[in-house]
């Protein structure tokens, strides 16, 4: 500055100093003041930058296990749908075998019926076989005692055999004495005359 330019010192009143000082002090308190806001609320700031940014890194974990989250809602409705179709087809089989095993019941009731049937043909064939065999011990008994009566035969006609040939051994020799005698009886004859 030259010296031009330099103001001319005034005299300064005591009041205007104070008002001065009180401005100045007043400035001070209002920087300390706004220094103080101003550090509060930067801090607040980074307080809420640091929650924002943990916030945000929430919320990508949140993304990500809301995607997970899909993925395995998805893969469990496909295995529901798998399920779903399953119990389906399980139903239709139950059916089918619901049916089956009516069908197998009256089969059942039917074998069942004749085999009482055949039980009481069994029956009535035992009967008739224990009387068959009953008579058939009676006949074997019956031809035992046959048997016994021709042996017995057999051995009488074997003996009246016996005495047949001893009766004509002794015809024959009573023919061949009754022939000599004859003989002898002509030699004694008297001969005719001629």
């Amino acid at each position: 500055m030259t010296d031009a330019t330099v103001p001319t010192p005034q005299k300064k009143s005591p009041a205007a100093a104070i008002v001065i000082g009180l401005l100045a002090i007043a400035i001070v308190v209002v920087a300390v003041i706004l220094g103080t806001k101003v550090r509060n609320l930067n801090d607040r700031v980074a307080k809420n930058q640091t929650e924002l940014t943990s916030a945000q890194d929430q919320a990508a974990q949140s993304q990500t296990q809301l995607t997970e989250a899909k993925a395995a809602c998805a893969k469990l409705q496909a295995q529901l749908d798998e399920t779903t179709a399953g119990s389906a087809k399980l139903q239709a089989q139950l059916t089918e075998a619901k049916a089956g095993s009516v069908k197998l019941q009256a089969q059942l009731t039917e074998a069942k019926a004749a085999c009482a049937k055949l039980q009481a043909q069994c029956d009535e064939t035992m009967a008739g076989s224990a009387k068959l065999l009953a008579q058939t011990n009676e006949a074997k008994a019956a031809c035992a005692k046959l048997q016994a009566q021709c042996d017995d035969a057999k051995a009488g006609s074997a003996k009246l055999q016996a005495q047949l040939k001893d009766a004509n051994a002794h015809a024959a020799d009573l023919q061949a004495k009754l022939d000599q005698a004859a003989g002898d009886n002509a030699k004694l004859q008297p001969k005719a005359k001629k």
